[in-house]
């Protein structure tokens, strides 16, 4: 039913179409179609379908019993609202899921799914639900769904270029994965990334930071664009010393090669195998006639033992095997840095 209470709770609520610091003791209730703001006698309702933004969330480091402000953007027949909500951050929380439930379960999306190391799945429909603890992806016909655990996002992506679409990179002790959700529009796409942001929070250090080891330029060829997208993300992740440039092709990449002195410079090439028109090792030798003592690191799944001999005797630094999980981003990191040394 629509007129179900979802939420009650009292709280400290600044109410308006500007930003007046105004503010006053009242109640919220929220149904599943609308919110209720009792203040000052008086009842305001804003349509759930109205929030295009959360401004402001509760810290996830806040302690339950802590004062914390939760903001809401809203429409208001035209204008532009703003609904402040100050109580306890564990009452906040609560209903800081309940909404993202609310506004984000049920959106009709499109989703392509990648693992590593695979041919990406083609787009399909779906239908996305959310918890504190899940994002579902279910098909809208019968084949199985994807389920993704929060804390195996390890980093996300929106994008508004072509269409409203957030990209996730999962890892688990087993595997990393690609998914792209496609949302029907902006409004959609703004709150699942706060909904997002609201778990996943910077860990920086504030502060001096110790001094840091000199970057690593890497110039990482493969002709599969995701693979490479898989790949930079999930190096950066595992050390912030990698600057990485990206090449499409063997001829691309020699052409960076090239130019590496006047823009960024090149300490070690990460190269696929199996690539159109020059493969890794004809690449290799390519850059042996040039760059004979450059580390050059041959990095691909379609590999073999006499692939390997073949790049050995070519003068390879190095031989990394692709594989599913995340631990060769790991492995080739640290064969990056130390073929770099």
């Amino acid at each position: 039913m629509t007129n179900s209470i979802i939420a009650d709770f009292g709280a400290v609520v600044g109410f308006s179409v500007s930003t007046s610091d105004e503010t006053t003791r009242g109640r919220i209730a929220m149904t599943r179609a609308q919110l209720l703001v009792e203040a000052d006698d008086e009842t305001r309702r804003i349509d759930v379908e109205d929030v295009f933004d959360v401004v402001r969330d509760v810290s996830r480091t806040a302690a339950a019993d802590s004062t914390e402000t939760v903001t809401l953007a809203f429409d208001a027949g035209g204008d532009r609202g703003a609904l402040s909500l100050q109580a306890d951050a564990a009452t906040l929380v609560t209903f800081q899921r309940l909404l993202f439930t609310r506004l984000l379960t049920g959106t009709d999306v499109t989703v392509t799914h990648r693992r590593a190391n695979d041919d990406a799945d083609e787009r399909r429909p779906c239908r996305l639900r959310i918890s504190a603890a899940d994002i579902r992806l279910d098909p809208v016909d019968d084949e199985p769904g994807v389920v993704v655990r929060r804390d195996e996002v390890a980093r996300f992506a929106l994008s508004g270029t072509e269409a409203p679409e957030v990209v996730l990179y999962l890892r688990s002790p087993d595997r990393v994965e690609r998914v792209s959700v496609r949302f029907p529009s902006f409004r959609l796409l703004n709150l699942f990334g706060r909904y997002l942001r609201a778990d996943l929070l910077a860990n920086d250090a504030i502060g001096s930071a110790p001094e840091r080891a000199r970057p690593i330029g890497v110039l990482l060829v493969d002709d599969d664009e995701q693979s490479r997208e898989l790949t930079t993300v999930f190096l950066n992740e595992r050390s912030d010393r990698l600057s990485i440039l990206e090449a499409s092709s063997a001829r691309a990449a020699l052409d960076v090669l090239a130019a590496a002195d006047r823009r960024q410079a090149v300490d070690c090439v990460v190269s696929d195998y199996k690539m159109p028109g020059m493969d890794g090792i004809e690449f290799l030798n390519a850059v042996r006639e040039e760059h004979p003592t450059l580390p050059f690191i041959l990095y691909t799944g379609q590999g073999s033992e006499r692939v390997a001999k073949q790049a050995i005797l070519d003068d390879v630094t190095d031989y990394v095997e692709k594989d599913v999980g995340p631990g060769q981003y790991e492995v080739l990191a640290s064969r990056i840095e130390k073929a770099v040394r």
